[in-house]
């Protein structure tokens, strides 16, 4: 019964960062910088520390083949299995540059809608400020009106300071 059981793979886990570093054929703090500077694909586990790290070495050479600068940092090259999951990641970052380069001028296009919406805000704002002022105008006059009829009744009332003496 035992050999009839389907045999699966266990996953290419690498613990650690010496495991990371002997797979990629570089040392710790290369491999850590490389993480750091150029997004190695590491995982750090729930609830372990900083420096506790696993990854998988279908990512790892995924990554690689993805790089550009491969070559420069003398990386190994992809086993052949991976060479379909790095394509597909080329093929991902190809579509998200092309639809950046879509989303530039609509973003631009967005922005000057905004403004344009702003500045159609603060006009309409400032006319109905206006109209406001326009309804309300005949009660400012209204108040005018009695501010002059109290100054000019002051006036008119006896004063004993601007009565002469004969």
């Amino acid at each position: 019964m035992k050999g009839n059981r389907k045999r699966t793979e266990p996953p290419q886990f690498l613990s650690g960062w010496k495991e990371i570093a002997n797979y990629l054929g570089k040392g710790v703090r290369t491999v850590q910088r490389y993480e750091w500077q150029m997004g190695l694909p590491v995982r750090r586990p729930a609830g372990k520390p900083r420096d506790s790290v696993i990854a998988t070495k279908l990512e790892l050479d995924a990554w690689i083949g993805a790089s550009p600068i491969r070559e420069e940092f003398h990386l190994s090259r992809l086993a052949p299995d991976s060479e379909a999951s790095a394509k597909s990641i080329r093929n991902g970052v190809q579509e998200m540059c092309r639809l950046r380069d879509e989303m530039l001028p609509l973003r631009a296009e967005l922005h000057s809608s905004l403004l344009m919406l702003r500045e159609t805000i603060l006009n309409l704002q400032g006319e109905l400020g206006r109209n406001q002022l326009r309804e309300m105008a005949p009660a400012f006059a209204f108040l005018k009106r009695e501010a002059r009829v109290e100054h000019v009744g002051d006036s008119l009332a006896p004063d004993s300071a601007h009565r002469k003496v004969s």
